[in-house]
């Protein structure tokens, strides 16, 4: 995922990503002369994009990350009008506030409670919710 999105936006060229074993990606695409075709491989990793859902994505994914080691996960929230939520302790917490979404700051005191912390960086990445904010 890291590398497609690097290279679907010509950050990083074909040939210079490197190989992971398990991992059976030809990620250089050739002419018929044998010399490297870039917009095909750029072509290419658009598409894996796309099928991996990270057009609206603002940074590459990580290679290392909370994600890799299952301690974080992405999350799309919303809601209507006020919702009530449990806390850790138990006690009923309504929001009223605004936005009705993952990035409502109150929603980020609840998750805090179980140890679910919103990314610190969340403008650049809004679903992402981990053990420690990274």
């Amino acid at each position: 995922m890291h590398w497609s999105w690097k290279l679907s936006r010509n950050l990083v060229k074909p040939q210079h990503i490197p190989r992971k074993v398990g991992v059976d990606i030809d990620w250089v695409h050739k002419h018929s002369d044998g010399s490297i075709n870039i917009s095909k491989s750029i072509i290419a990793a658009k598409e894996m994009v796309r099928a991996y859902g990270m057009l609206n994505l603002n940074v590459a994914p990580s290679l290392n990350s909370r994600h890799t080691e299952g301690y974080a996960i992405d999350m799309l929230l919303s809601w209507y009008g006020t919702i009530e939520i449990k806390d850790q302790k138990g006690n009923i917490v309504k929001i009223k506030s605004l936005p009705r979404d993952g990035m409502n700051k109150e929603l980020h005191k609840i998750g805090q409670s179980f140890g679910v912390i919103k990314f610190h960086n969340s403008h650049k990445d809004k679903p992402h919710w981990s053990i420690d904010g990274y």
